[in-house]
């Protein structure tokens, strides 16, 4: 039976492995895999960051069978496992693919936009990335509400699955502002959940530019206004391990690269 799964990446020192799910629900502009759509913590990507889009990255090709999925964890001896992607819960074999991992004794981590309710069963935590909080901005970013993104957190919350958020910083666009009524709704809930801000970094046909360190400061201090646990994350945060792409192979990968054009951001490149 074949998955959506397309690219399996790993930090094998940790004992991580990060399963990558084609197909989405929503019609994000910054989506990361316009720019590529291979993990950017592989040594071979983690300046992607710094590039700016030429043009819409291709979309996978190959896609890897439920036990070739399970093989490879398996192989891996990966004890905690992120569900990413697009969205994964898509995947008609999303739980099929959960439990046989459940069964090899792994965390299973879901990040998902949470516009329809995920299969939990076999999930160990959730963690949802919000685009925006105004409803407006959310449709225009997403060409979606996001009524039933708010209305599933909330469910998701009650069904006591260990949950957390995500977000971006899109300097202009989804701002410090936003941001904030992000974390407003999210302590409404439970305002000891956690909240990760990432940084935008440019991908698709979009004018806007990454933050500054300040204006990534701002968010967060925004953020904690509401909430007690908020943590940022960008381009130029270190890195803790390896990560190695699985499949593709580190050689398939990299003949794939070669026929890859960026064109770098010095300023970025630096930091």
């Amino acid at each position: 039976m074949q998955t959506r799964v397309y690219h399996i990446a790993a930090a094998e020192k940790d004992k991580q492995a990060y399963i990558h799910f084609w197909g989405c629900n929503l019609e994000c502009r910054g989506c990361e895999c316009k720019k590529a759509i291979w993990d950017y913590m592989l040594d071979r990507t983690m300046y992607i960051h710094a590039a700016k889009p030429k043009e819409i990255a291709a979309p996978p090709t190959r896609f890897l069978g439920l036990d070739e999925v399970v093989d490879t964890i398996e192989r891996l001896g990966a004890k905690w496992v992120l569900l990413e992607g697009q969205e994964a819960s898509l995947d008609p074999l999303f739980p099929e693919i959960t439990s046989a991992l459940h069964k090899l004794g792994t965390k299973n981590v879901l990040l998902t936009n949470a516009y329809h309710l995920p299969h939990l069963e076999d999930l160990d935590k959730v963690s949802v990335g919000f685009k925006a909080f105004r409803e407006d901005l959310h449709i225009d970013y997403t060409g979606k509400s996001n009524k039933p993104i708010l209305e599933n957190f909330v469910k998701l919350y009650e069904s006591g699955v260990e949950l957390s958020a995500e977000t971006v910083l899109i300097p202009g666009y989804v701002d410090a502002q936003e941001i904030g009524r992000i974390a407003k709704f999210i302590a409404s809930v439970d305002k000891d959940l956690r909240l990760q801000i990432d940084a935008y970094f440019q991908a698709g046909d979009n004018p806007w530019r990454p933050p500054k360190a300040s204006e990534m400061d701002e968010a967060v201090a925004e953020a904690k206004k509401h909430l007690n646990n908020v943590y940022c994350l960008t381009a130029s945060s270190p890195r803790e391990y390896r990560v190695v792409s699985v499949f593709p192979t580190e050689e398939e990968l990299a003949d794939l690269l070669k026929h890859t054009d960026f064109e770098y951001d010095e300023a970025l490149l630096q930091g």
